[in-house]
């Protein structure tokens, strides 16, 4: 019985703290170092929208999406550029 309780208690712990996988269609691809150091620092940033699934804040100056999670309400530190979106000529 014991066990059983033990187990159900790290099953919960390990859920918390399993880390959300980040789309790439909505976030794009992730900012590195240098261009984090050198480039928009991200001091103005837009309030929570979602889309789909999931839910991000966008820096006002560059355009560069955070993830935030609606159940804990905190924006992620960690930066993606937007997707590229092609425009496509029609004739």
């Amino acid at each position: 019985m014991a066990i059983a309780i033990l187990q159900k208690g790290f099953q919960l712990l390990s859920l918390n703290k399993r880390k959300k996988v980040v789309d790439g269609k909505v976030f794009g691809s992730k900012i590195g170092l240098t261009a984090s150091l050198f480039g928009c620092w991200h001091e103005s940033i837009s309030r929570p929208f979602t889309d789909g699934k999931s839910a991000y804040r966008t820096c006002l100056k560059c355009g560069a999406r955070t993830p935030f999670n609606t159940e804990t309400l905190e924006t992620q530190t960690r930066f993606y550029y937007p997707p590229i979106v092609k425009s496509i000529e029609i004739k």
